[in-house]
């Protein structure tokens, strides 16, 4: 997962330019975008431009060439008119890579009592070799994650902070909580904005779905005790289970084996980080697809959908992250890509499988 910080860190107050600076602001946008008018606007420079079918990259250039006055150019379209403001560069919080480096080391002893406690019901598996490869599978998940959405911000010039990742309790048979990257500055468009929200969600679902199709052939099958809670089979299991496994006898469960458990762990986060809601990654592919537009729609397909399956108690989590507007790209007014249009079909394909791996439980 990656979030945004609020775009209140873009200093509104007044930029105190002298004339000779506002002229060469006005050089380098009149070098990109046709003005139309400009004027300052409560303290801003501000610009009414006209865009075409290159604004796109001109944009990026402008963006280039305003980065060495420590200036950043946003540009909206407000009552049918492109409006190009020229804003401070906000100051950028350093990080303190020692909280990653501990929140990575305690979610390994958590991921690592997760798998432990998980192989020892396990029939035939030493319980240290299942908590480190639980720990390993789950971990590679995470990381590659995380490292999919921060490669990808690198590329597109977008600040942001290594992975946080988030232990959990051992007893919830989880270990994590995920992890998250948070961002430093705005994408500079929308191809920019959903290529950080694709790629976590792409990467982590290939090492997930691969971790639970190889360790399904481990897992097997017995009689359950009175104590323990049958839950039905997901859909997906249904599915790939007849090539991968021999037919269920009468009154048995199945047992996953903690690679496979640590695969499914990653489809439910990935299914969950794709929810279209907020600053959540599929929050970020719908913006840059639909520009704002039915984020109340995909709020309700979101919250029904989780109202139907054991995770229900997430409802809570996405409506906390609906509550604060997705700031969008630095240029909101250039269209994303084709190419990035059709890979949106791939995303929500892999959002249909990953959901079709709720709900969580023992196997029948």
């Amino acid at each position: 997962m990656n979030e945004s910080e609020e775009p209140s860190n873009f200093d509104k107050a007044e930029l105190q330019l002298e004339e000779p600076k506002i002229d060469e602001i006005y050089n380098l946008v009149s070098q990109q975008f046709p003005i139309l008018d400009y004027y300052m606007e409560h303290g801003t420079l501000t610009f009414h431009v006209q865009t075409d079918e290159n604004s796109k990259k001109a944009f990026l250039k402008l963006l280039k060439n305003l980065e060495s006055l420590g200036l950043i150019p946003i540009l909206r379209r407000e009552r049918g008119r492109d409006i190009l403001r020229i804003m401070k560069k906000p100051p950028t919080k350093k990080s303190n890579v020692m909280i990653n480096l501990a929140l990575f080391l305690a979610t390994l002893v958590t991921t690592f009592i997760t798998g432990y406690m998980i192989s020892t019901k396990y029939r035939g598996l030493d319980p240290v070799f299942g908590g480190v490869t639980f720990m390993v599978t789950i971990m590679a998940i995470l990381g590659v994650h995380e490292s999919a959405h921060k490669l990808t911000a690198n590329k597109h010039g977008i600040e942001a902070t290594l992975p946080y990742f988030i232990p959990a309790p051992p007893q919830l048979g989880i270990g994590t909580f995920g992890a998250v990257i948070m961002q430093k500055s705005l994408p500079p468009n929308r191809d920019a904005l959903f290529d950080v929200g694709a790629s976590g969600p792409i990467a982590g679902f290939i090492v997930s779905l691969a971790a639970f199709l190889l360790g399904i052939p481990y897992s097997y099958y017995s009689i359950p005790s009175q104590a323990e809670v049958v839950i039905p089979a997901p859909i997906l299991l249904r599915l790939v289970r007849p090539y991968l496994l021999p037919p269920s006898p009468p009154g048995h469960v199945l047992n996953l084996h903690p690679v496979a458990q640590a695969g499914w762990i990653g489809l439910i986060v990935t299914m969950l980080n794709l929810l279209p809601v907020g600053t959540l990654d599929g929050g970020h592919v719908v913006e840059s697809v639909f520009k704002g537009k039915g984020r109340t729609i995909f709020l309700i397909i979101s919250v029904s959908l989780l109202a139907f399956t054991p995770l229900w108690l997430m409802i809570f989590f996405v409506l906390l992250f609906s509550a604060y507007k997705h700031p969008g790209p630095l240029d909101d007014v250039s269209e994303i890509s084709t190419g990035r249009k059709t890979l949106a079909i791939v995303v929500l394909f892999i959002f249909v499988i990953s959901l079709l791996s709720v709900p969580m439980g023992i196997f029948i």
